[in-house]
């Protein structure tokens, strides 16, 4: 049994005791719809309490009209806030949680079409495509009133303490920094200048709420873009800051979200180190002594989490998508039960991916999250035989959740491992999260008594013999027939079996991708890291189009890395041989034949219908889902079979 003395010794922050050193440092859910905190937030922050967090930042509430709240943002432009915070407030404390506001203006990181955006400057935020309005001393006088105002309604509103948002290219931040601030003013020039629009905001707020509220901000410790700000910096920056609003904790991020790499550097996704800026936390901590320092950024584990704060690196650990993943993994690790943890693999498919979207946010491997209210796992009503044919995502997580439920599960996979297609995707280089993924869900179902039959292939008269009173069919999908002419003379693989194979395949590689996720653009980058020469080529305006723009950003600076060459708008229309006659499909045009000695292929699958026909009319509820269904992406697997089981 794993201990951990430092992640779960408690801490008091300006009089405010908190249980653990556990923090769900502020994000956007994307759930609130009129700008408060509905049911759906509250249910989710409910289940982060209820699961052990010590401290919930909320997601930022915007303080002024002129920083609308699009993707599901807070506002707190008025009193109508508090009253629903007030409510979420309750429900936390019920739990022994602690929550803080988190209040903030996105300048011009945002968009705001007609309505023009304010900023220290008038600067174009490539991300959206508008030009701020610089503000004047009115204007920044009128905000500053704001954060005042919306940070008494926090207190009003029965929140333990308030955080101010300094960071990731953010309205404050876009005075500090040198690269978003060119005002000749007072509040531009010097340090002294670019910071006075911030103090004068924490000393306001300060005022306002009273000096036995805890206070504190998140920083960008590293804005992590050529000329930005650095840790020495904001070592220089952090301590006024601190001495303007008597500041009792520092939020320890980094990033500029308006720049597209840093932006992915402040989400990291899989393929990247844990706690990358610990260091910088560190040095942020030894240039504001006494004050409390959280690191907010990939902190997967309970233990990375105990090992920062061993380190002292930190006096709390900020784990937001871990609890998403899994509310419970406080209260798990502090059991002794760490290996039970639901993993954060870092993905990004079902947080930032539904979000981008305009979706509340879930996970994959876990999607309760955001479904709280409306898919809490009970026990079924009557147990029932269940039999699960397939092992991939959408399997296990059906027969898990059934048998959680209460059936008798058999689970049976053709194979001689459970995980699926993840066994694939975890195997390029930066891919291996997704066997954390495999080794939990195997160890619930074998922990939960299911009966797991694998290297077997299940057909009909097996599964029936099994009297089942329900069979749930996770077969997966196939290889869609290739129709381009010539394809039968042609040195061509799929996708996965150019992972699983790699040393089969040739010198010079053509990755054809009618997928634009992350199967090609992982093998490529595998390939090209392998001594490949590899081009990949693409229907779509660009490589990677359906990507979560963190992980686009991500493969897209490794491929650069590794020399793999991006050829969109183009298709290919016949094989003769090695040769390759691609097509521009914006002119349909044909481009000069050249030759390949592998040409690797990421179409989308088939779903696999055999047993779902030969099962038909058997007289036992049958459902396909997963791939078996329409193949999708993971997210879709785990949900298919997550719904499936609760509909029994």
């Amino acid at each position: 049994m794993r201990h951990y003395p430092n992640l779960f010794r408690p801490l008091a922050i300006n009089g405010c005791e908190i249980r653990n050193r556990i923090v769900l440092t502020g994000h956007g859910t994307g759930m609130p719809r009129d700008g408060t905190p509905n049911q759906h937030v509250i249910d989710y922050y409910a289940e982060r309490a209820k699961g052990g967090v010590g401290l919930i930042m909320l997601g930022t509430q915007q303080v002024h009209p002129s920083s609308p709240g699009i993707t599901g943002l807070l506002c707190n432009y008025s009193d109508a806030i508090i009253e629903p915070l007030r409510k979420l407030a309750g429900t936390v404390h019920s739990h022994g949680g602690k929550v803080f506001g988190y209040i903030g203006h996105m300048g011009f990181a945002t968009s705001a079409r007609p309505t023009p955006l304010w900023s220290a400057s008038p600067n174009y935020e490539m991300k959206y495509g508008e030009v701020a309005h610089p503000m004047s001393r009115e204007e920044i006088a009128e905000v500053v009133a704001a954060f005042a105002d919306a940070a008494e309604r926090n207190i009003k509103a029965g929140l333990d303490g308030v955080q101010v948002h300094c960071g990731h290219g953010l309205l404050v931040q876009q005075f500090l920094s040198p690269l978003t601030n060119q005002r000749t003013d007072e509040y531009g020039g010097d340090v002294v200048g670019r910071t006075r629009f911030a103090r004068e905001i924490l000393t306001a707020v300060r005022e306002r709420i009273g000096p036995d509220v805890p206070l504190g901000i998140r920083i960008s410790g590293d804005e992590l873009i050529p000329g930005g700000l650095t840790v020495d910096d904001m070592c220089e920056i952090t301590p006024m800051l601190v001495d303007a609003g008597k500041l009792d904790f520092v939020d320890v991020s980094a990033g500029n979200d308006g720049d597209v790499i840093s932006n992915m550097l402040h989400e990291p996704p899989m393929g990247l180190p844990f706690a990358p800026y610990a260091s910088v936390s560190r040095r942020i901590k030894e240039a504001c002594p006494g004050v409390t320092i959280i690191h907010a950024t990939r902190i997967a584990t309970a233990d990375e989490a105990e090992q920062l704060l061993e380190r002292q690196d930190a006096d709390m650990a900020g784990m937001v998508r871990p609890l998403i993943a899994d509310p419970f993994l406080p209260t798990k690790a502090a059991k002794g039960e760490a290996d039970t943890v639901i993993p954060c693999v870092a993905c990004e498919q079902a947080c930032f991916g539904r979000l981008f979207r305009g979706l509340h946010i879930s996970c994959v491997g876990n999607p309760v999250t955001g479904r709280e209210r409306r898919w809490y796992e009970t026990p079924a009503a009557t147990p029932r035989r269940v039999v699960v044919v397939g092992g991939g995502p959408s399997g296990m997580e059906a027969a898990r959740i059934a048998a959680k439920r209460g059936h008798q599960v058999t689970l049976i996979d053709r194979r001689d491992e459970l995980g699926g297609r993840m066994n694939v995707a975890r195997r390029p280089r930066g891919r291996a999260e997704w066997g954390r993924m495999i080794a939990q869900k195997s160890a619930a179902l074998a922990r939960l008594g299911v009966d797991v039959r694998l290297g077997q292939e299940a057909d009909a008269e097996m599964i029936l013999s099994l009297k089942p009173d329900a069979i749930l069919l996770a077969t997966g999908g196939e290889p869609r027939p290739i129709s381009i002419p010539g394809a039968e003379t042609a040195p061509v693989m799929i996708v996965d079996e150019a992972v699983l194979n790699p040393d089969a395949v040739g010198e010079r590689v053509l990755v054809v991708d009618n997928l634009n996720r992350t199967p090609a653009m992982a093998t490529a980058i595998d390939l090209a890291l392998r001594g490949r020469k590899v081009e990949l080529c693409t229907q779509s305006y660009f490589a990677g189009k359906n990507l979560v723009v963190q992980n686009l950003a991500y493969f897209s600076q490794q491929a650069a890395l590794a020399g793999v060459v991006f050829t969109p708008c183009v298709k290919p229309v016949r094989f003769e041989g090695k040769k390759v006659t691609l097509q521009n499909v914006l002119t349909h045009q044909d481009l000069p034949a050249k030759e390949y000695d592998t040409i690797v292929i990421a179409d989308p699958g088939l779903p696999e219908t055999k047993l779902v026909e030969a099962l038909s009319g058997c007289g036992v509820y049958v459902r396909a889902i997963g791939d078996a269904y329409a193949p999708r992406d993971i997210e879709a697997a785990f949900l298919d079979g997550f719904e499936a089981a609760l509909s029994l």
